[in-house]
């Protein structure tokens, strides 16, 4: 397949005047006027000229119309389509426009009205291959609307006329007989009896029962049927570079030939399609042509492709859109619209959240391939965290999943999530994961309070209790000593030790009074927390945006996101 950048670029040249072609088959014509291809005795209608100046707006006013026009008449709404199709003509002349206009008119009964579409439709393709049908179609139908005119009543004339006899043997009338009047017989000489003679008329234009007018269908009640006719198609031919010979043929016979931009109203049928230019070589195409169609083709004849038109749109919209492989990268975006070559091509759709959706497409020959894709999601979510505190550490379920900025596949459902680092509070929260969704989680770590002076009072408690056990120790062992001497009948009343005891009792007593306050300081500073906890905020699930990205080569990809 040619270069689809490339494509794209001819596209632009050659949808410059091109708007909406549908899969029905509804489009319009090139902006430049259309050139319509030569009548020849035995061509179909060929489609009128556009104006000179006409603009986007007028072709996208005329498809618009043709294809409600189109819609209208499906439904039934016969009245409806006749005035669509009138306001397409309005917009572009073609008169393919009126000829339908007229068939929605029979299927209304409207003989009169049907037989002035078509007599339009003549003035503006007199030498159309069907002209001597649609003017045999337009005598019938111009006999059966007046047929269904009321009948004008018969009217009576009644003459009276007097004779004399004369000697002579001959009847003198002694009054004048009405002009157009005349007795219907005489009597015997001698006697002129009074007559009135009914002269009756026929409706202009009618036909005696019994005979059938040329070129109608077997009459009913002395009436012609018309038979309902097939509605038209137009198809236009662009080319790059434009001025190529485009030439019609429906088997052994050439419709119509004629310079590129090329338009030609068309019966239902398959024809074949050639496309001849100096400086390239001649390619050629069958086109199949269904009734009430409107077909653009797209020739580029350096490459020698005919193109055609490709639509693609997606539920939801925004998925990435690649055309026979990812080599060529994102051929756009849904809802997608645009020309490739004919024939068959694999479509691939790529949309964040959902799993790939690829198609085999076929793009024939004039008309617009429409496809409609409903994506699925994936069946995992994403999430995503931030944090105040660089590289904090994110837990999932009590596993370590990885650092901020964080963002990864989680398994939809209900998880706990915890965000650490070293010397602030852990934050955690529930998060419930959607699928094909991204839960955003953003976090702010605070500090934890510093424990210096909680560990410098218990050390100087312990120490002031050690303090006190070790003045106990002497104490004991010095009244142990006395006690042993009293007892011997040895120890002096005056003897300096007995001072000394209790000293190391009271300091003993100090010291552990002394350790007690320190370690209830000790417990109040590991308990005492004056910053406020961390905090966080899980956002709503929604939709993240992953934009792949191919270089040219193939050689390497990238992925991006964003919230």
């Amino acid at each position: 397949m040619m270069d689809l950048g490339r494509k794209l670029s001819l596209a632009g040249l050659l949808c410059a005047g091109l708007l909406g072609v549908v899969a029905s088959g509804v489009a319009s014509a090139q902006d430049a006027p259309v050139v319509a291809a030569p009548a020849t005795p035995d061509a179909p209608v060929a489609a009128a000229s556009a104006p000179p100046g006409a603009t986007r707006a007028s072709l996208e006013a005329a498809r618009e119309h043709m294809e409600q026009g189109q819609a209208r008449y499906q439904a039934g709404d016969f009245e409806a389509a006749i005035h669509e199709f009138e306001a397409a003509y309005a917009a572009r002349s073609f008169s393919a426009f009126l000829y339908n206009a007229g068939v929605a008119a029979e299927r209304l009964g409207q003989w009169s009205r049907a037989a002035d579409f078509y007599e339009r439709y003549l003035t503006g393709d007199p030498h159309s291959s069907d002209a001597a049908d649609v003017r045999r179609n337009v005598d019938n139908l111009r006999t059966r609307a007046l047929a269904e005119q009321p009948v004008q009543p018969i009217v009576t004339v009644t003459t009276t006329v007097e004779h004399h006899v004369v000697e002579s043997g001959t009847e003198t009338p002694t009054e004048t007989t009405p002009t157009g009047t005349n007795p219907t017989e005489t009597t015997p000489t001698g006697t002129t009896p009074t007559e009135t003679t009914p002269t009756e008329t026929t409706p202009t234009g009618t036909t005696p029962t019994g005979t059938t007018p040329t070129g109608t269908t077997p009459t009913v009640d002395g009436l012609a049927e018309t038979t309902t006719q097939v509605m038209k198609s137009l198809l236009s031919v662009q080319t790059e570079p434009a001025g190529a010979t485009v030439t019609l043929r429906r088997g052994d016979r050439v419709v119509a030939t004629g310079p590129s931009p090329f338009a030609q109203t068309l019966d239902e049928g398959e024809y074949a399609l050639s496309v001849e230019h100096p400086d390239y070589r001649t390619i050629g195409e069958r086109v199949r042509v269904h009734a009430g169609k409107v077909y653009v083709v797209i020739v580029e004849m350096s490459q020698g492709h005919f193109l055609g038109y490709l639509q693609v749109v997606s539920d939801p919209p925004g998925a990435n859109v690649f055309i026979d492989g990812s080599e060529q990268g994102v051929a756009g975006q849904t809802p997608f619209r645009s020309v490739v070559d004919t024939g068959t091509h694999h479509l691939t759709l790529e949309r964040a959240g959902y799993a790939p959706e690829e198609r085999d497409v076929e793009v024939d020959v004039g008309a617009e391939l429409s496809l409609n894709v409903r994506l699925a999601r994936v069946d995992y979510g994403r999430l995503r965290v931030v944090a105040s505190q660089p590289h904090a550490r994110v837990l999932v379920d009590g596993e370590e999943v990885g650092e901020v900025p964080y963002e990864g596949q989680v398994s939809p459902g209900s998880h706990e999530v915890e965000v650490e680092a070293d010397g602030m509070k852990t934050f955690s929260a529930d998060v419930t994961i959607e699928r094909g969704q991204l839960t955003p989680m953003r976090v702010r770590l605070r500090p934890r309070p510093g424990r210096s002076a909680a560990w410098t009072t218990l050390i100087l408690g312990v120490g002031s209790a050690g303090a006190g056990l070790y003045l106990g120790m002497r104490g004991t062992d010095l009244r142990d000593q006395l006690s042993a001497e009293r007892d011997a009948g040895t120890l002096a009343s005056d003897d300096p030790r007995i001072l000394r005891g209790r000293l190391f009792y009271y300091g003993a007593d100090v010291a552990y009074g002394l350790g007690a306050l320190l370690g209830v300081f000790s417990i109040y500073y590991f308990l005492r927390d004056p910053l406020p906890d961390s905090d966080g905020r899980v956002l709503e699930p929604r939709d993240w945006a992953l934009s792949p990205s191919f270089d040219r080569d193939g050689a390497g990809a990238t992925l991006t996101g964003r919230f």
